[in-house]
């Protein structure tokens, strides 16, 4: 998980690799630098929007345009990424905007983010968006990597998001929950991500269970035998035709003293022929993120277990592999 902290020092004077500031768009005027920029304008004499305008910056969501600050501040890189119009400014704009940013920065070892964190109710919002987009930025699954790339830049290897304080605690616990929440994301997307072959229900199951031991949690894992004793009709059907029998994982999270519950199911097919009702060939490759449902509700168990809400949560996975062979259920079978 890439390092993320906060930071309260004045961004033009931070020894980072690169600053990330905010543009706004106009009707027609240029481009706006957004709020927490202020500093780095500064150094350039107030003509940053105009330099980063004849560059071609519009301010468009996600655009982003970078610049060689050529000594004007401690970083050698600005990196200017479109808000869309002031007022616009809101998680998600904030988040996409971060995001890429911090891809588009690939191969740097420290990036400082200069983006809008209002006071009030919407701080908070803005400085959990920005820290997840920043941390999402970075995000690279390599698990069939041997070798590296040439000329391919690795992710950022840190980032800092600019705050008034950086000891306030609410903006430490934002930036903690991003932290947990991104690291949820990431777990779930090498899941995913992961060749089917390699992910085949007890293998799965397996690694679900791991993940939420070691975080803390109660997990109970049904094998093939304990759904046939259980009456687990509709898992066991599905994975018929498989060679990989099927699986139950339970996971369980208790609070104590918390007087609600919630439940959730996430669906774990590794991989979805469709079985005699097969899939057209178009998109088949597609049917291996057919288990994302369970990948995102395993995460999200965990990332409970850290978070640790008053609320107790359990969550349910089945887990087959939907294939055809001469064991497949058959559309009418009793």
């Amino acid at each position: 998980m890439t390092p993320l902290s906060l930071s309260d020092t004045d961004p033009a004077e931070l020894a980072v690799d690169a600053i990330v500031v905010g543009l706004h768009s106009t009707d027609g005027d240029g481009p706006l630098l957004a709020p927490g920029a202020e500093s780095v304008a500064v150094a350039f004499d107030g003509s940053l929007a105009e330099t980063l305008a004849l560059l071609g910056a519009t301010g468009a969501p996600a655009e982003v345009t970078k610049l060689a600050t050529l000594g004007t501040v401690s970083a050698p890189v600005i990196a200017a990424v479109g808000l869309g119009p002031a007022g616009n400014g809101n998680g998600d704009v904030l988040r996409r905007a971060a995001a890429a940013a911090v891809r588009s920065l690939a191969g740097a070892g420290k990036v400082v983010l200069a983006l809008p964190t209002p006071d009030g109710e919407d701080a908070a919002e803005a400085l959990r968006a920005i820290a997840e987009g920043a941390l999402l930025g970075t995000y690279r699954f390599a698990g069939y990597k041997s070798r590296p790339q040439p000329g391919r830049r690795n992710p950022v290897k840190s980032v800092s998001v600019h705050v008034a304080d950086a000891t306030d605690k609410a903006a430490k616990a934002e930036a903690k929950r991003a932290s947990v929440v991104v690291s949820a994301v990431a777990r779930t997307r090498d899941w995913i991500n992961t060749a089917p072959n390699d992910l085949r229900p007890p293998t799965f199951a397996d690694e679900v269970a791991k993940a939420a031991l070691d975080a803390g949690l109660e997990v109970e894992v049904l094998d093939e035998k304990a759904l046939k004793r259980g009456g687990y009709g509709g898992i066991l059907a599905v994975g018929m035709g498989s060679e990989a029998p099927p699986r139950l994982v339970r996971i369980t999270y208790t609070a104590k003293g918390a007087k609600a519950s919630v439940a959730l199911i996430g669906k774990g097919i590794t991989f979805d022929t469709g079985g005699y009702a097969v899939k057209p060939p178009q998109g088949m490759w597609e049917m291996k993120s057919d288990m994302s449902g369970a990948a995102a509700v395993a995460s999200t168990l965990i990332a409970v277990a850290a978070l640790k809400p008053k609320v107790n949560v359990t969550a349910y996975l089945p887990m087959a592999e939907n294939m055809i062979s001469g064991t497949a259920y058959r559309p009418g079978d009793a």
